[in-house]
């Protein structure tokens, strides 16, 4: 299950197909018995429908063919596998083009947009919150190490102390004096112990090696690292600039990848709003320090996006840009923006895919952060 990545995202981008794009986000609630999920795709249809009622006949036509041709993929007694389904369709009166996805995480809503090219919204709010991340589990004697990628948790390594001479205690020959036989098993034992400790404290360093390794290979945005605080503290010291979060002190190396993604799935959340916090603080001192390095406010924030000057760009998820304004005489050139064209979001999302810039949807305490700044 994916999604498109950057490379595919810059192709529907400069895809305009003479009768426009529906670009539908479902998502699928297993649980739901009712059929609740499939209910709200049946209204998001009829909403796009409603909204473009004022189109040419022929439009209008398509259209409706389109949207029965969505509808009839998500059959509500056999719907697709995933929770998550983002697709975007050539509004044609015959077959045209389209592409759909899937992956384990739902979209934040079903909707259904029509536009002149696709609406990437939702599929940027899904790969960020759904960004792939390491998972590590620590014990004395053993490292597992997963990658938790879009509701999914796959493990990719397990290594183990091997066992090996310098580890078994000897046998001391028998003294001729019996009051020293305790001291000498006690010495014995002392070595064995401390043999044991040096082999561990290299296992776990050379875990840690490979452990970034592997972050570095696979871009992994995170590493959430679950052990015992002795152990973690040995691992964590051979990462390479990573931020291991030791969470609770758990030892699950024993425990099922199913339990364990539980697990991960449970603290993701607060996790990335965390991030996302510490994102918008750096963003308003970087604003506020006269640098001039950060903007805030859609209108700034767009400027420097025409102008190819941004990085990082930060926006309110859970605000409705629609009918945002801008400012006439910005130097931008494409369909009209605002209440009658494309919204604010998406255009800023737009300009920052054109420019490789990231894109973080902010939520929550994050996102109210920018509340005086129009998200």
């Amino acid at each position: 299950m994916t999604l498109p990545g950057p490379d595919e995202l810059k192709r529907l981008l400069a895809w305009t197909p003479a009768g426009g794009v529906l670009s539908v986000s479902v998502a699928i609630d297993p649980a739901d018995r009712g059929g609740g999920w499939r209910v709200a795709l049946e209204d998001a249809m009829r909403a796009v429908l409603a909204a473009n009622d004022s189109a040419p006949h022929d439009t209008r036509l398509a259209m409706r063919h389109v949207a029965q041709a969505v509808l009839d993929r998500f059959h509500q007694d056999r719907p697709p596998e995933g929770r998550g389904h983002i697709g975007f369709v050539e509004v044609a009166r015959k077959k045209g083009r389209e592409m759909w996805s899937s992956s384990r995480m739902p979209p934040r809503r079903t909707e259904a947009v029509y536009g002149h090219r696709s609406y990437l919204r939702p599929v940027i709010e899904i790969a960020d919150e759904g960004a792939r991340i390491g998972v590590a589990g620590v014990s004395g004697d053993q490292v597992r190490l997963w990658e938790w990628e879009l509701g999914e948790l796959s493990e990719v390594a397990d290594w183990e102390i091997l066992t090996t001479g310098d580890w078994k205690e000897r046998k001391a020959q028998r003294p001729s004096d019996p009051a020293r036989v305790h001291g000498g098993k006690a010495s014995g034992r002392e070595q064995h112990a401390q043999r044991l400790e040096a082999h561990r404290e290299r296992f776990l360093k050379q875990a840690g090696g490979q452990t970034s390794a592997r972050s570095r290979e696979r871009h992994w945005r995170d590493l959430l690292v679950f052990g015992e605080n002795e152990h973690v503290g040995r691992f964590a010291r051979s990462l390479d600039s990573q931020d291991p979060r030791h969470v609770h002190g758990k030892n699950i190396v024993s425990e099922p990848t199913s339990q364990i993604a539980e697990r991960v799935e449970a603290l993701l959340p607060d996790l990335n709003r965390e991030r996302e916090l510490k994102l918008v603080e750096q963003v308003k001192k970087s604003a506020f320090s006269g640098q001039e390095r950060a903007s805030l406010g859609p209108q700034e924030t767009l400027e420097a996006l025409v102008q190819g000057r941004v990085d990082h760009l930060l926006f309110d998820a859970e605000r409705d840009y629609r009918g945002q304004g801008i400012e006439e005489g910005l130097a931008y050139e494409g369909p009209p923006v605002g209440e009658d064209g494309l919204p604010v979001a998406e255009l800023m999302i737009e300009r920052a895919l054109e420019t490789d810039a990231r894109v973080t949807p902010l939520e929550g305490e994050a996102a109210a952060a920018l509340e005086e700044h129009g998200g």
